[in-house]
């Protein structure tokens, strides 16, 4: 259940006019950690819809399509190796099977 579904976003705000300048940075450093441990469970859960030596594909920033094999696992991203020889560290969210 998220916090706007079950009443506690109200709740936090209304908490967050009592809190002094130092609480809040603290509360900040609190809710930016959280924020980055739920976006490396979901990067290592889409990690874990591939394997090492499979053949993917994705769209670079230009929108070319990319195909190449997964060689590494890192924290939040995948490295591939393409089929031009370049390394790419792409998102697993990116990747589909080739």
């Amino acid at each position: 259940m998220n916090a706007t579904s079950d009443g506690n976003l109200p709740t936090v705000l209304s908490v967050l006019d009592r809190l002094t300048e130092e609480e809040l940075v603290q509360l900040n450093h609190v809710v930016i950690e959280r924020l980055r441990l739920i976006q490396q469970i979901r990067s290592h859960g889409q990690m874990m819809n591939f394997r090492l030596g499979q053949r993917v594909q994705f769209k670079n920033a230009s929108g070319q399509i990319i195909r190449g094999v997964i060689t590494r696992y890192n924290r939040k991203s995948v490295t591939i190796v393409a089929d031009d020889a370049v390394q790419w560290r792409v998102a697993p969210g990116l990747l589909q099977p080739a």
